[in-house]
């Protein structure tokens, strides 16, 4: 499966900012985390995007919704809501296997409770 293991993280300020900018972001966690980090940064990833496990491909993931804070992963709620509103098809939806969508949005869904939110209905 390429959904990261159901795991609580620290969460950043209900109110900051999401600015996901792709590549400056990933390098930033890569140096701080290693692409375990990466991988716990995002609701999917292609795990047979090459031989690694964890993939060491930055194209291989997908919904991210974690963000570095402080030096620390932490998960953005801004980011977390804006991955689910695309796993539901806003914004064109996302390309995922069809078995393993209900698996991301669970993954989502745990954040949604880590901020005293109940996740929209799927």
């Amino acid at each position: 499966m390429a959904v990261p293991e159901p795991h609580a993280s620290p969460t950043a300020s209900r109110d900051r900012d999401w600015k996901w900018d792709g590549t400056d972001k990933l390098d930033d966690i890569i140096e701080h985390g290693g692409w375990d980090a990466v991988a716990n940064a995002h609701a999917w990833y292609d795990e047979d995007a090459d031989d690694n496990d964890p993939p060491q491909l930055k194209t291989a993931y997908k919904l991210p919704h974690h963000e570095l804070v402080d030096g620390g992963l932490k998960v953005n709620w801004s980011g977390v809501t804006a991955a689910m509103n695309v796993v539901q098809g806003g914004r064109g939806g996302v390309d995922l296997p069809e078995d393993e969508i209900d698996d991301v949005y669970e993954h989502l869904a745990r954040h949604y409770r880590e901020f005293d939110e109940e996740p929209p209905e799927r």
